[in-house]
């Protein structure tokens, strides 16, 4: 994470030598943290056994198309946000207690909505949005004390989940914080049939796998 802010910020400086208008389109990449919601899976915090740690990241390419016909001013713009891949990895792992577990899911997402953009200053811009994220396939993987044999794969293809949040971009470093829901129904790989379902919830074959996000890379 330390590199990436750092090139970003090199980036940054540099781009003072260039001009380019707020409300042009704007391509963007970014890179960040994904912290999953104790939720996931519909567990409560207090589900979990002690000893659990969560970590996750997620990876972004996409489009800001700004339709300054519809709707401009000089200081906000309509927009739509094309994400065209997004990679979310979300992992629980427990390596204090004597059964050892790690959870992890993967998941190749592209995701499209509305975006509202507000310039209060120069070179500056906000951007808050809602999406329609659609995942072309989502994997869980449950491994017991690092043993391969002992592991359970589940999968979903095609799944349709929402995204919301905000980016506030200066010049071209952008920060983004989302907060994303999809709930896949995620079966078993080795038998058809079984689904991984909600805990608080037997009767509910989804998954939920809310998470927040922070990111932080460029647009152009």
């Amino acid at each position: 994470m330390k590199k990436i802010i750092f090139i970003c910020l090199t980036l940054l400086i540099s781009s003072s030598l260039f001009s380019q208008s707020d409300f042009d389109n704007k391509f963007y990449f970014r890179l960040g943290y994904s912290l999953p919601c104790w939720s996931q899976f519909g567990f409560e915090k207090d589900d979990w056994p002690d000893g659990f740690k969560r970590s996750g990241f997620m990876g972004e390419v996409g489009t800001i198309y700004m339709l300054n016909k519809v709707f401009n001013n000089d200081k906000m713009v309509l927009g739509i946000d094309v994400d065209y891949m997004t990679i979310y990895w979300y992992r629980f792992s427990n390596k204090q207690n004597l059964e050892q577990i790690d959870i992890g899911t993967l998941s190749f997402n592209s995701k499209v909505g509305p975006s509202f953009t507000f310039v209060p200053a120069k070179k500056m811009a906000i951007d808050v949005f809602v999406k329609a994220d659609f995942s072309w396939v989502t994997a869980t993987v449950i491994v017991m004390n690092n043993d391969s044999d002992d592991s359970e794969g589940y999968g979903k293809v095609g799944t349709v989940g929402v995204s919301t949040g905000f980016n506030v971009r200066y010049s071209l470093l952008m920060i983004g914080f989302e907060f994303n829901t999809m709930s896949p129904k995620l079966e078993n790989v080795d038998y058809a049939g079984e689904y991984l379902g909600n805990a608080n919830d037997p009767g509910n074959d989804k998954s939920p796998l809310p998470a927040f996000s922070f990111t932080i890379g460029m647009n152009f």
